[in-house]
């Protein structure tokens, strides 16, 4: 049976285990903390070089494991290993798969420097300050996110800048439009974006509705949130939120 590392707190493990269920793949789900350097230790490090969650191991199916991070490469492997190609059309040389391919690809390539943004800029300080007074911080993790108007104001500034973007580069294009990131059906672009974008109202509770100009954002989500296995996904990160919410 195939193992996922990590843990639901992590927008990535999210992602991978979103894919795994709306495929009805069954696994072993391996509780990893990064909070309390559960990543940084030798046994870790030494089974995932990268000391990143998710992990899997899985057989190919040449019957020899393979131990893999990064949850793109293993959304990606799991597609190819399981013929997955509405998520993720086969390498071939239909012009139609190809490009759709080659877009999923260009948002997976920028996704770090996009929706990801909203958790090392908005979520990771806030979270890390939230952990950090539970006593469930691992040491040198020391962030702080001040509530202040002045922070509130720049904390969404910064919300609405990287949605922004998103929403130009991704949703409304030159592409045209469409009810998600590449055509009319879900693939594992939107499995690995949604998380970042929706943890904003999932754990901060600011509501996109704010912000007149999302719009096309707004729809996406909601179309986002009515995929099978969403709310059992996701429930760690509202559960997060209400905890969250209630601190400040």
């Amino acid at each position: 049976m195939l193992k996922l590392y990590g843990h639901y707190g992590s927008q990535p493990f999210r992602s991978v285990a979103w894919l795994l269920k709306m495929k009805n793949v069954s696994f072993e789900c391996i509780s990893i903390n990064p909070m309390k350097g559960e990543t940084r230790s030798p046994e870790y490090r030494g089974q995932f070089s990268l000391g990143l969650i998710p992990a899997i191991e899985d057989d190919p199916g040449d019957g020899k494991t393979i131990a893999l991070s990064e949850a793109s490469a293993i959304m990606i492997y799991l597609c190819d290993k399981n013929k997955w190609n509405d998520m993720y059309p086969s390498s071939n040389n239909n012009p139609s798969d190809i490009r759709q391919r080659a877009l999923i690809n260009e948002y997976i390539s920028h996704h770090n420097e996009s929706t990801r943004l909203m958790t090392r800029k908005v979520i990771r300080p806030g979270l890390s300050s939230l952990f950090a007074a539970e006593g469930n911080l691992s040491p040198g993790m020391t962030h702080s996110l001040s509530r202040s108007p002045a922070d509130l104001a720049k904390l969404k500034s910064t919300i609405r800048d990287t949605a922004k973007r998103f929403q130009h580069k991704f949703l409304v294009n030159s592409r045209g439009s469409s009810d998600f990131i590449v055509g009319d059906t879900p693939t594992i672009a939107d499995l690995l974006a949604y998380p970042d974008l929706a943890q904003i109202p999932q754990i901060l509770g600011i509501d996109y509705g704010e912000f007149p100009e999302l719009e096309e954002l707004r729809q996406w989500l909601d179309r986002m949130a009515k995929l099978p296995y969403h709310d059992d996904v996701h429930r760690t990160a509202t559960k997060l939120g209400k905890l969250y919410q209630s601190k400040l």
